[in-house]
């Protein structure tokens, strides 16, 4: 283990050095011209923030093995609590503080949870055209959760823009031996026409995970997932989009890793989501205007179970959801662009328990860990206005307002004359302003003052039961969530260099944390501490985020991504005295680098190794101590969190355009280790054998 410390900080030494040498630089795609033509949107995205792109074309030569794993290729430290789950950590915030999307949807519902969550995986790996990642604030355009940034995964759909007939198809198989994994995925699509489809689906096994080292296996790993997507272009024309596309993933049987033992066992039974999602799109050229507009239904739904010795408790959710959104781009004067747009959710939830008492063989059923019947609202009206002022300076504004309505029946824990009633109404403002200046044709200087929110969700307000670090009871009275970021950075763009580095500093209040509470005069149920969400705290974060990728000629490239942040959080302690440690889940220094080479050719050869390296984290919250996730031997002995260094390999062949066989070697040193605040382990020596084809 000290062999495998001393090699991680020697590897991330090299990383720095070369992220000082390279001195520019987090990847972006070359910034888009100021037209008015492109949407305020894609120049928010592309031009004007810290964005990462993971496009399809360099997973069918990586072979990931989940929406997880293209996240670590952006830079992206990736949280996993079991086996499915994969959430990213965002500039030292993650959870329910980072907003995930597919396409047009929120992902984030009115039960995501603080921690871990599978909620990306449940997207079908081949339809994912591209993954985006937006580090940073985004609540002027995507609402609340949106404070530590936001990732989008966009999904593959036909685009006929002529009389065209065709059809085709893929099929892609993966099999990895740490993970006793098998995945198959097929997809097909038809174009005749204005009109296309797109269908894929696929099935994973994955079986109890091997650690590296000695460790050998983990028990209470493994799962078995199922996804289907489609996606049917109804009509299109030079003017006019009306396309139509579903969604469905399914985890089953996936334990919860980091807290079951032999005499507690917890298990996802399910976790299922389902969403249909209408879209129509309109160019206006006389008007010089652009419409966007969608509607989509969803429901997602879980079950849970908790075996302990003479009982069995079931915990079932769900959540249906409904969303609408328009967005009008306005080109105006000067080649200014004006985006107004509005959006709305409503969510409905199901919420119930079951006990089965083994020994009598009695059933009981009981308040869910959310009130049943409970509903969660939103609306939300925006506008970015994005303005040159002469060949080399851009400006940009942005503001949103949103409505968000909570409300449930009185809460049965509680005397009804106690007005237990959750009917809570909250104003939420965003806000930003960014400017870009072109130093030089290649490099450019930005900086972003923006603002992001998080209001409360049923969650925080309504949580009952026990859970990983104590047994939490509800509060009604809490308030949203907010932030305020001022970043920094240069961007260069080159045909062989692109590259940002940008600094940031984050003022957080009305942190959301976890105290000390009593229920009924109790302070301790069932052995665990009883906790209740409070407004309790406000914090800092500052940090720095560099990437560079480039074309070294010849088919050679590399890319490099380097990561930190420190953070402190102020908050009462349990005598109401000031307390300041450290922020809570931040992540010590992380980079990332893959050297490699294409021959670009539809027959040809590739091959890239890639070197991910953490240093140790030694700055920890008391809450972080408490998680064993962070702390798996208990906050006694637990004075940091440790270090790792993963070097993988990757090579294969791209065979008559038709076929594309990779082969890999993944933990090439067998290092035992877990990513941040991760509950199971980083699989251990790993062959992996990658087969795709064509049709």
């Amino acid at each position: 283990m000290n062999a495998l410390l001393v090699g991680s900080g020697r590897c991330f030494q090299l990383l720095c050095l070369a992220s000082v040498f390279c001195a520019s630089v987090v990847f972006a795609q070359v910034p888009q011209p100021y037209s008015a033509q492109a949407s305020a949107e894609r120049l928010g995205a592309d031009a004007m923030r810290s964005t990462s792109k993971v496009e399809r074309a360099s997973t069918k030569e990586s072979v990931p093995g989940d929406v997880g794993d293209m996240m670590s290729q952006a830079g992206v430290v990736v949280s996993r609590t079991g086996s499915s789950s994969a959430a990213p950590i965002l500039r030292g915030l993650t959870g329910y503080q980072v907003l995930l999307m597919a396409d047009e949807l929120r992902l984030n519902d009115s039960l995501t949870r603080a921690g871990g969550n599978a909620l990306l995986n449940l997207i079908d790996l081949e339809s994912i055209q591209r993954v985006e990642i937006i580090r940073g604030p985004a609540s002027v355009l995507y609402g609340s959760d949106a404070m530590g940034g936001v990732v989008r995964v966009v999904t593959r759909r036909p685009d006929p823009t002529q009389d065209v007939t065709g059809a085709g198809g893929n099929l892609y198989t993966r099999f990895a031996t740490a993970t006793r994994s098998q995945r198959l995925q097929a997809s097909v699509g038809a174009l005749h026409g204005p009109f296309g489809v797109f269908v894929s689906g696929g099935y994973q096994h994955a079986g109890t995970l091997r650690r590296g080292g000695d460790l050998g296996s983990q028990p209470y790993t493994g799962y078995d997932l199922a996804s289907l997507s489609s996606q049917l272009t109804l009509y299109r024309s030079e003017r006019h989009n009306l396309s139509l596309s579903h969604q469905s993933g399914h985890i089953w049987d996936a334990p919860r890793s980091d807290v079951s033992t032999p005499e507690d066992r917890q298990t996802t039974l399910h976790l299922d989501r389902d969403a249909a999602l209408l879209r129509y799109e309109a160019l206006f050229p006389k008007q010089r205007m652009r419409l966007h507009s969608y509607a989509a239904i969803s429901l997602r739904s879980e079950e849970r179970e908790r075996e302990r010795p003479g009982r069995l408790s079931i915990e079932r959710d769900r959540v249906l959801g409904y969303q609408i959104g328009s967005t009008l781009n306005v080109a105006l004067w000067r080649d200014a662009a004006l985006d107004v747009g509005v959006a709305a959710t409503l969510e409905r939830i199901g919420s119930g328990t079951e006990e089965r008492r083994m020994d009598t063989g009695m059933s009981s059923r009981g308040r869910g860990r959310y009130l049943d019947g409970s509903s969660y609202d939103s609306a939300a009206l925006f506008a970015l206005y994005t303005q040159p002022l002469g060949p080399r300076f851009l400006v940009q504004l942005g503001a949103r307002g949103t409505w968000v309505g909570a409300t449930a029946g009185i809460d049965p824990l509680f005397d009804a004359r106690a007005q237990q009633r959750l009917d809570r109404n909250f104003l939420g403002e965003s806000l930003s302003l960014g400017t870009r200046l072109e130093l030089t044709p290649e490099l450019s200087w930005l900086l972003n003052v923006l603002s992001g929110f998080r209001s409360p969700n049923l969650e925080d307000f309504q949580t009952f039961g026990g859970g990983a670090r104590g047994f939490s009871v509800p509060n009604p009275k809490l308030n949203a969530e907010r932030s305020w970021t001022a970043e920094t950075g240069v961007k260069w763009s080159s045909r062989q260099l692109q590259a940002s580095v940008y600094t940031y500093a984050t003022l957080l209040t009305d942190l959301i944390v976890r105290v000390p509470a009593s229920f009924q005069g109790m302070t301790e149920i069932e052995g665990e501490p009883v906790l209740q969400r409070e407004n309790a705290s406000h914090g800092y974060l500052f940090g720095a985020e560099a990437e560079v990728l480039a074309q070294l000629g010849s088919g050679w490239y590399s890319a490099l991504r380097v990561s930190g942040v420190w953070g402190e959080t102020i908050r009462p302690d349990a005598d109401g005295k000031t307390l300041t440690e450290p922020a809570t889940k931040v992540p010590g220094p992380f980079g990332a680098l893959r050297f490699g080479f294409s021959s670009g050719q539809s027959g040809g050869l590739f091959a890239h190794a890639d070197l991910q390296a953490q240093l140790p984290q030694s700055r920890l919250s008391e809450s972080d101590r408490l998680d064993v996730r962070l702390c798996e031997n208990g906050p006694d002995n637990c004075s940091k969190v440790a270090g790792y260094a993963d070097l993988s390999l990757r090579a294969g062949v791209r065979l008559l355009a038709r076929m594309t066989v990779t082969l890999a070697l993944e933990n090439v040193f067998d290092a035992a280790y877990k990513t941040y605040a991760s509950g199971v382990y980083a699989p251990g020596r790993s062959f992996v054998l990658g087969l795709r084809a064509e049709l």
